[in-house]
Protein backbone atom coordinates (compact mmCIF):
# COMPACT_ATOMS: atom_id res chain seq x y z
CA UNK A 1 0.00 0.00 0.00
CA UNK A 2 1.43 3.28 -1.10
CA UNK A 3 0.60 6.54 0.40
CA UNK A 4 -1.38 9.30 -1.45
CA UNK A 5 -2.32 12.88 -0.35
CA UNK A 6 -5.99 13.66 -0.04
CA UNK A 7 -7.94 15.31 -2.71
CA UNK A 8 -7.74 19.47 -1.78
CA UNK A 9 -5.79 18.84 1.14
CA UNK A 10 -5.18 22.15 1.40
CA UNK A 11 -8.81 22.59 1.85
CA UNK A 12 -9.58 20.09 3.96
CA UNK A 13 -7.25 20.75 6.81
CA UNK A 14 -8.07 23.37 9.43
CA UNK A 15 -6.54 24.95 12.67
CA UNK A 16 -8.60 23.83 15.62
CA UNK A 17 -9.42 27.72 15.97
CA UNK A 18 -10.71 28.23 12.51
CA UNK A 19 -13.19 25.11 13.47
CA UNK A 20 -14.48 26.59 17.00
CA UNK A 21 -15.41 29.42 15.27
CA UNK A 22 -17.14 28.22 12.35
CA UNK A 23 -18.59 25.81 15.05
CA UNK A 24 -19.47 29.16 16.98
CA UNK A 25 -21.08 30.80 13.43
CA UNK A 26 -23.06 27.62 13.06
CA UNK A 27 -25.07 27.64 16.60
CA UNK A 28 -25.37 30.84 16.62
CA UNK A 29 -22.82 31.81 19.65
CA UNK A 30 -21.02 34.80 19.97
CA UNK A 31 -16.84 34.57 20.56
CA UNK A 32 -15.79 33.43 23.74
CA UNK A 33 -14.29 36.72 24.31
CA UNK A 34 -17.28 38.30 23.75
CA UNK A 35 -19.06 37.10 26.48
CA UNK A 36 -15.76 36.89 28.57
CA UNK A 37 -16.01 41.18 27.79
CA UNK A 38 -19.10 41.65 29.11
CA UNK A 39 -18.21 39.40 31.96
CA UNK A 40 -15.42 41.81 32.67
CA UNK A 41 -17.57 44.95 32.16
CA UNK A 42 -20.14 43.27 34.25
CA UNK A 43 -20.24 45.18 37.54
CA UNK A 44 -19.74 48.62 35.43
CA UNK A 45 -22.91 48.08 33.49
CA UNK A 46 -25.33 46.62 35.88
CA UNK A 47 -23.62 47.98 39.23
CA UNK A 48 -21.84 46.88 41.92
CA UNK A 49 -25.08 45.81 43.82
CA UNK A 50 -26.61 43.73 40.88
CA UNK A 51 -23.33 42.66 39.35
CA UNK A 52 -23.27 40.46 42.96
CA UNK A 53 -26.42 39.15 42.13
CA UNK A 54 -26.53 38.12 38.73
CA UNK A 55 -24.15 36.64 35.83
CA UNK A 56 -23.67 37.08 31.96
CA UNK A 57 -24.07 33.17 31.12
CA UNK A 58 -24.57 32.92 27.45
CA UNK A 59 -24.93 35.41 24.16
CA UNK A 60 -26.46 33.40 21.41
CA UNK A 61 -27.94 34.73 18.19
CA UNK A 62 -27.89 38.65 19.56
CA UNK A 63 -29.52 37.19 22.78
CA UNK A 64 -27.31 38.10 26.00
CA UNK A 65 -28.49 35.19 28.93
CA UNK A 66 -28.19 36.37 32.10
CA UNK A 67 -28.44 34.04 34.93
CA UNK A 68 -29.63 35.04 38.92
CA UNK A 69 -30.79 32.81 42.13
CA UNK A 70 -33.23 35.82 42.78
CA UNK A 71 -36.44 36.54 41.46
CA UNK A 72 -36.32 40.88 42.94
CA UNK A 73 -32.70 40.85 40.72
CA UNK A 74 -34.47 39.26 37.67
CA UNK A 75 -37.35 41.19 37.64
CA UNK A 76 -34.80 44.38 37.85
CA UNK A 77 -32.41 43.52 35.16
CA UNK A 78 -35.61 42.62 33.07
CA UNK A 79 -37.63 46.46 33.79
CA UNK A 80 -33.84 48.07 32.49
CA UNK A 81 -33.40 45.16 29.81
CA UNK A 82 -33.29 47.54 26.51
CA UNK A 83 -30.53 49.75 28.33
CA UNK A 84 -28.84 46.85 29.31
CA UNK A 85 -28.30 45.40 26.14
CA UNK A 86 -27.25 48.78 24.20
CA UNK A 87 -24.68 49.16 26.75
CA UNK A 88 -23.43 45.51 26.19
CA UNK A 89 -23.92 46.40 22.22
CA UNK A 90 -21.34 49.74 23.22
CA UNK A 91 -18.99 47.66 24.97
CA UNK A 92 -18.46 44.66 22.68
CA UNK A 93 -19.72 46.35 19.34
CA UNK A 94 -22.72 46.73 17.50
CA UNK A 95 -24.94 43.84 16.21
CA UNK A 96 -23.35 41.48 18.90
CA UNK A 97 -26.50 42.14 21.94
CA UNK A 98 -29.42 43.29 21.06
CA UNK A 99 -31.47 41.60 23.29
CA UNK A 100 -31.64 41.18 26.91
CA UNK A 101 -33.23 37.33 28.94
CA UNK A 102 -32.89 37.32 32.19
CA UNK A 103 -33.38 33.55 33.93
CA UNK A 104 -33.71 32.37 37.61
CA UNK A 105 -31.68 29.51 38.87
CA UNK A 106 -29.56 27.91 40.98
CA UNK A 107 -26.71 30.60 42.55
CA UNK A 108 -24.26 28.12 42.61
CA UNK A 109 -22.69 29.71 38.96
CA UNK A 110 -22.64 33.07 40.90
CA UNK A 111 -19.63 35.19 42.58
Amino acid sequence: MTWEPLRNADESVRSVDDSLRNLHQRLGLARPDVLAEVERHWPALVGAPLATRSLPTAIRNGELTVSTSDPATAEQLRWSAADLATAVASVVGEGMVHTVVVKVGAASHLR
